[in-house]
């Protein structure tokens, strides 16, 4: 197994590809690194693919509580440079895989080649989110709640209610907390993964700088990331590039792979 140290934790990834640029592959949430192998018959003569677990899933070994800040990706990236000698990186990233990939372009935009995301998280900044994982009120009301998940339905319901967070946040929340195991995962994946959240006026701009070549795959029928997100992104960007498949939030799948590879090639 290949694991790349992050500070005293380590980072699962699949290696796939014999080729001279260097592919770096980021999941989504409660997936695994295997996911991108559709992949590998398009990309692997031209790219060495790196597929990670990210933390608290697969096979990564992640304490709890750990947060994966901004600095700990970045030297993650320059380390892997490094490793495999190459001036540049291409990125993937599905969901919040995606978010960590535009957290690389705002802050090291000069090393990065070619960028492909799918369904992608970190086009807006998510206040919901960003209130539970990153303000001190918001962080005590989240474990807190997690612990006590009754009182947290009632907080969610009214916040429903009251229009602050949409009917498909709604249900992904309820999917995924009422399960006492699945609310484990959650308070240890939204909070260790909370740091990398790029901000659009910023990240922007080191597209602009660095005239960064992004494709960005919707699904048409996607509830949790729609299109119109990535529609308003994309405004006044010249390298940014957006297609629309007919599909859900899983938006590739054997049927579109060699399509979605060839924005790579």
């Amino acid at each position: 197994m290949e694991y790349v140290s992050v500070g005293k934790e380590k980072l699962h990834y699949l290696k796939w590809g014999t080729g001279k640029r260097l592919l770096l592959a980021f999941h989504g949430y409660g997936n695994e690194a295997d996911i991108f192998d559709v992949f590998i018959p398009y990309l692997s003569n031209e790219y060495t693919i790196l597929s990670f677990d990210l933390p608290h899933h697969g096979k990564s070994e992640w304490t709890k509580d750990k947060i994966f800040t901004k600095s700990d990706l970045v030297a993650m990236v320059d380390n892997l440079k490094a490793q495999y000698k190459v001036d540049k990186v291409s990125l993937m990233g599905y969901s919040m895989g995606g978010r960590v990939c535009l957290t690389i372009v705002q802050y090291i935009p000069s090393v990065v080649d070619k960028v492909v995301l799918i369904a992608t998280d970190g086009l807006r900044i998510d206040y919901f989110y960003y209130f539970l994982t990153r303000t001190y009120f918001g962080r005590k009301l989240f474990k807190n709640e997690l612990n006590a998940p009754t009182r947290f339905f009632t907080v969610i319901e009214w916040l429903k209610r009251k229009k602050m967070i949409d009917a498909h946040k709604y249900k992904f929340v309820m999917n995924y907390m009422k399960p006492e195991d699945s609310r484990r995962f959650l308070m240890q994946v939204w909070p260790g993964m909370s740091d990398l959240m790029p901000f659009p006026v910023k990240l922007k701009r080191a597209i602009r700088q660095y005239n960064v070549p992004i494709s960005i795959f919707m699904g048409q029928h996607d509830r949790i990331m729609p299109p119109s997100l990535a529609e308003k992104f994309k405004t006044g960007l010249d390298t940014v590039h957006l297609y629309v498949l007919d599909k859900g939030h899983r938006v590739f799948d054997n049927e579109n792979a060699q399509q979605i590879a060839e924005r790579l090639l």
